[in-house]
């Protein structure tokens, strides 16, 4: 079955071949398609090389960041640069987002969309 990123990957590479694909970003088909079905851990810096090889638009650059995060199955964020509130915050976020009620995180992800009132 394929992943988020084998969708994304696809719409970008239009007709294409996956060999070519491969061949563009200095990768074998198989680890390629390894990775559009799921089997191997997309490293998020193909975002960067997809973007730079195909010239993609930001707001595909962003569907493309969100769909190797969601293959991958977690989100990498580097806490290390945040100022101390945004840390904390982060942290008490990444504890807490499983036991929370989903009316509550409904409503967060609103207010981080800017959708909420």
């Amino acid at each position: 079955m394929i992943s988020a990123f084998g969708k994304c990957v696809k719409k970008i590479r239009g007709e294409e071949s996956l060999r070519t694909m491969a061949s563009r970003l200095g990768i074998s088909p198989s680890f390629l398609s390894a990775m559009e079905v799921g089997r191997k851990t997309i490293p998020m810096e193909y975002c960067d090389k997809i973007r730079d090889e195909y010239k993609i638009t930001d707001e595909q650059y962003a569907e493309l960041f969100d769909a190797i995060a969601e293959t991958n199955g977690h989100v990498d964020i580097e806490i290390a640069k945040m100022e101390e509130a945004k840390k904390n915050t982060s942290l008490v976020f990444a504890r807490k987002i499983e036991s929370a009620d989903p009316e509550l995180v409904e409503r967060l992800r609103k207010v981080l969309l800017g959708e909420e009132e």
